[in-house]
């Protein structure tokens, strides 16, 4: 009962870390100097994690909203979005190591 606490505490304390919210995979225009003309015509993309508290899922994709905002001075179109398992995190317990995967949800944008 101990080593099932230990962990569920993990899985919580793995997935409060996970509340950082999105992450810009490819903005559709970087502002670099040398880039081409048609720069801001490629889809950007954007990602954060799918796991944890349907609360938490909801608060990472207001924040991935925000920051394809702010990517594109204004408004956006979703292109198409999925799902994806990348990394994980191992816990350890007293009868063993036990693998929780890391789902992320991408999303391609294009701007206005």
């Amino acid at each position: 009962m101990r080593e099932l606490k230990m962990l569920l505490g993990g899985i919580m304390l793995a997935s409060i870390a996970g509340c950082t919210g999105a992450q810009m995979v490819s903005s559709p225009d970087s502002g670099a100097a040398y880039a081409p003309v048609n720069e801001g015509a490629r889809l950007g993309v954007i990602k954060y994690l799918n796991d944890g508290a349907d609360v938490v899922r909801k608060m990472r994709r207001e924040d991935a909203y925000k920051q394809m905002h702010a990517a594109c001075k204004g408004r956006y179109r979703i292109e198409g979005e999925g799902s994806n398992p990348e990394g994980g995190s191992a816990f350890t317990s007293g009868n063993g190591t036990y693998w929780a995967q890391s789902n992320y949800w991408y999303i391609q944008f294009s701007c206005i």
